[in-house]
């Protein structure tokens, strides 16, 4: 019925961000936004609807409904989705490509509805959606429906105005709507007292106000009927089994209880369910009679169950035919992998009760579903009872589901999957034939780069490159991928190209595949090591898109992968915006996708725009979250780098105590002796050394640095190590100066810049901060005449000093590098650190501290660990005592 009165509500919140619509089951949560969302159509304003089930928790399931939805907002949005012409019930791979950059661009006022919101449980599709609020333009808006209160980081939405909430008590009918919706709509001729009695034992629970309307249809004393309703969910139940199934005819009501094992349903797939050929004209009954069946398509194909309706169907199935539920659900399978559906069919072989069947459509399908990048779906069947019980028995397939469990960062059990093959092969029980060892190997080099061992890793890629054949496509393909990355950070440059070659090549032959554009991204890498930033810019860019317009490759594979490398190269560029963007939207799909180094670069990235636009408490919060996810996922040289990352910001601010501090924690010599030398993509030039370098020049030690940086220099150029090369000529340049030796100095500076501005790189310059801009602005002049007035050269320049925030002759004078920071605390714990400590010391409890900091729980106890961590402290109270030692609270 009409609710003009909650959905003012919901126009009342137009300029907020998010609208959440929660309540208890049946509380009209649905019809409330359906209605919002008809007159916002009505309005003219861009829609778009998305419906979830517990299987969105897939992220690819869940990115290719989101784009479909944002589609019909925009038609221009482009996509896998598109090009392929699907329907929301068709099983796709597709990608959200720079959904992002469409958005920002369109124009008007849109709002997108997120039906059933609380069977999303995922971490990664919760940070997306989370992430998606923050970068929404200023005509978007979200509207969410959820049974429970979503983790969206409601607290801080709230703190600043974005959210409006619409919960419970406005969800009620109220007794003039209980009224209405009664006599009215449903045609009841009931008393005054019957509705007010009504009104009192349902709460003006809307479903269950439905429920009593359908019971009371055709009875002849609806009055001793409302006498006995107690309001109860088991009423309802009764109801429901006695009013609602009892007065269908047979064939509806065998109709309703068998397809209730359906997720979606269409008339082919009934009529091949239930072997009839009627299936149509009940589904058009069914939906006539209001039983809860959903339309999904204007067309009318596919529809679903109401979810309260279809838990329902599904339990009275379980008690009045157990035996029928593995048929159903064999048949369901079949149907699905006769119509090219794999992944549908073996989520019903998974519950049809016959493993022969299972592992047959697993081991047909398994391996594509691989290359395509399904990981995280294949990790989920992994878990499955069905599975386990049978995957012994399958080498293949447990080669299978240990990359997928590797892709998805489930080390530990990948690693037993491994075990237990290797164990086969040493005891005789499998053969070569079965799985070649050298695969085993393979898949264990891998694991060892994603675990930041990378010299443990190279170390092996080593003996097993001369026993992977294209016979064995996806190792030989890995190995051109790993093996590519572990040769960039040994400097054969030359020698990863013709490894990623090869992997590309051999990726052709088999198809489309994850892989091609992660060759693309690791060839780009090599690029960016190279100096050549806009080539590298435009391989990223392709591998993004998915290595070619006919990949369609899922979003959550290395596409993401992508977007943080470019996302880097644009930074470097100076293309803020861009970068900004991109990462808003990928971050949390980084972070169950991505290997160290791009989830390092993505946060430090994140955290320099933050800085460079003046939001400092955004930067420290962000290289928090880079510390507590290198101690959350044992990835020492993450922590090591967001300390490096501290000192060279508490350097720029003139805090020398404080950038010692960080430094030294960051240069422990057991984070970075496991490299064994090697130059990882991500400390390519943010590494110890470096550092060091700095530190010592703007702490008047500057002569100090002057053999070892042209060492350094030497040694980076004989490596054609371009990028790292221009970043030690700025620093080398800079401590020239410093020393006296201006001539020099401004001679190094100039063929800095001219290197840089072939290629575009600006943030290498500017990110060293004003002492440097200094130094370029007095060479500003002579540039001209040196270079015969080179428009191209000075115009870079001058661009390159607005970007600093510098103008020419008025370059910003740093303050000098002497005085320690006020309680010296950063030296030791960040900012926010410092703030929940300061929390703590007045007796908050992790929950008060977390509603003060709009963070969670889980957030603040990780700061805690690592406050303990800092301070050597064993307990709370310990750390407090410590700190107060230190002088950190005074």
């Amino acid at each position: 019925m009409p609710r003009p009165q909650l959905v003012d509500h919901m126009h009342a919140a137009e300029r907020a961000a998010l609208v959440l619509v929660h309540g208890p089951a049946g509380f009209g949560k649905t019809t409330a936004m359906l209605q919002y969302y008809l007159q916002l159509k009505d309005r003219g304003i861009a829609t778009g609807w998305v419906g979830l089930d517990r299987a969105d928790n897939d992220l690819d399931r869940f990115l290719a409904y989101l784009v479909e939805a944002f589609r019909a907002i925009d038609p221009g949005i482009p996509s896998a989705i598109g090009q392929r012409g699907t329907t929301a019930a068709d099983d796709t791979d597709g990608a959200m490509l720079d959904l992002a950059g469409h958005l920002a661009a369109f124009e008007g006022e849109f709002v997108l509805f997120l039906d059933d919101f609380e069977v999303i449980e995922s971490p990664v599709v919760l940070g997306l959606v989370r992430q998606f609020i923050d970068v929404l333009p200023a005509g978007g808006r979200l509207v969410v429906g959820s049974r429970t209160v979503p983790d969206l980081g409601l607290g801080r939405l709230r703190a600043h105005g974005q959210l409006v909430e619409i919960e419970t008590p406005q969800l009620r009918f109220s007794s003039a709507e209980t009224a209405a919706f009664l006599r009215q709509q449903r045609g009841l001729a009931l008393r005054d007292d019957d509705i007010l009695r009504l009104q009192h034992r349902t709460e003006g629970w809307p479903a269950a106000l439905w429920l009593v309307s359908l019971a009371l249809r055709d009875r002849s004393d609806p009055h001793r009927f409302v006498e006995t309703f107690d309001g109860s969910n088991a009423s309802i139940a009764d109801y429901l089994v006695e009013d609602v199934l009892a007065r269908q005819g047979e064939p509806v009501r065998q109709f309703l209880l068998r397809t209730s094992v359906l997720q979606e349903l269409s008339a082919p797939l009934c009529d091949h369910l239930l072997q009839r050929d009627d299936s149509r004209e009940l589904l058009a009954q069914i939906e006539r009679a209001h039983l809860f069946l959903v339309p999904q398509d204007s067309d009318r194909h596919w529809y679903r169950y109401h979810a309260l309706f279809s838990g329902f169907l599904r339990d009275q199935l379980r008690q009045s035919a157990p035996q029928e539920l593995h048929g159903l659900h064999q048949r369901a399978a079949q149907w699905w992998a006769a119509h090219g559906k794999p992944t549908r069919a073996i989520e019903h072989a998974l519950q049809c009760g016959d493993g022969a069947y299972l592992m047959a459509l697993l081991q047909a399908h398994a391996n594509d579903l691989l290359w395509l990048g399904r990981t995280r779906t294949l990790a989920r069947w992994h878990a499955a009872p069905a599975v386990a019980a049978h995957l012994a028995q399958h080498p293949a397939l447990m080669l299978i589901f240990g990359w997928a469990l590797t892709l998805a960062h489930r080390y530990d059990e990948s690693l037993k999957l491994l075990d237990a093959l290797q164990a086969g092969l040493a005891a005789g029980t499998l053969g070569e034939q079965d799985v070649p060892a050298v695969a085993i190997s393979v898949q264990r080099a891998f694991i060892l780069a994603m675990q930041d061992r990378v010299k443990e890793s190279a170390e092996l890629w080593h003996l097993c490159t001369p026993m992977v054949t294209p016979a064995q496509p996806f190792s030989y393909a890995m190995l051109g991928a790993s093996y590519g990355f572990c040769l960039v950070a040994e400097g054969r440059f030359a020698e990863a190209r013709g490894f990623l070659e090869q992997a590309r090549r051999r990726v052709q032959e088999i198809g489309n595949s994850f892989i091609a554009p992660m060759a693309l991204c690791l060839e780009g890498a090599i690029d960016f090591a190279q100096g050549h930033l806009r080539n590298a810019t435009s391989g990223f860019r392709a591998a993004l898109a998915g290595g070619g317009a006919a990949a369609l490759l899922p979003q959550a594979a290395s596409n993401t992968v992508a977007a943080a490398f470019l996302a880097e190269a644009l930074y470097e560029a100076n293309a803020l915006d861009e970068a900004e963007r991109l990462l808003n939207i990928y971050l949390p799909l980084l972070k169950d996708a991505a290997a160290p180094d791009q989830l390092i670069t993505s946060f430090a990235v994140l955290a320099r725009i933050a800085g460079a636009r003046g939001r400092q408490d955004r930067a420290d919060e962000l290289l928090d979250e880079m510390e507590l996810t290198g101690h959350r996922h044992g990835l020492p040289r993450m922590v090591a780098t967001a300390r490096l990352e501290r000192s060279r910001v508490a350097l720029l601010r003139g805090q020398v105590v404080a950038a010692q501090n960080q430094l030294a924690s960051g240069c422990d010599e057991r984070t970075w002796e496991p490299l064994g030398g090697l130059v990882t993509h991500a400390n390519d030039t943010e590494a110890p050394a470096i550092a060091q370098f700095r530190l010592r020049i703007r702490t008047g030690r500057a002569e100090s640095v002057l053999a070892p940086l042209k060492q350094a220099l030497k040694e980076a150029e004989a490596l054609q190590r371009h990028r790292r090369a221009l970043k030690l000529s700025v620093l080398l340049a800079e401590a020239l100066c410093a020393t006296g030796q201006s001539a020099a100095g401004l001679r190094r500076l100039r063929d800095a810049l001219q290197f840089a501005a072939g290629e575009g790189f600006v943030r290498s310059f500017v990110d060293e901060g004003p002492m440097l801009l200094r130094w370029v602005a007095e060479l500003q002049d002579s540039l001209a005449e040196t270079h015969g007035g080179d428009a191209a050269l000075t115009g870079f320049v001058a661009s390159l000093l607005a970007a600093g925030g510098a103008t020419p002759h008025a370059a910003p004078v740093p303050p000098p590098p002497s005085a320690a920071p006020a309680g010296a605390a950063a030296g030791v714990l960040s900012e926010r650190e410092l703030q929940v400590l300061r929390l703590l010391t007045g007796g908050h409890r992790n929950r008060a501290i977390a509603e003060r900091l709009f963070v969670s729980e889980t957030t603040v106890k990780a700061h805690l660990r690592s406050i303990n961590v800092k301070l050597g402290a064993e307990s709370r109270t310990h750390a407090i005592a410590v700190a107060r030692q230190r002088g950190l609270l005074d």
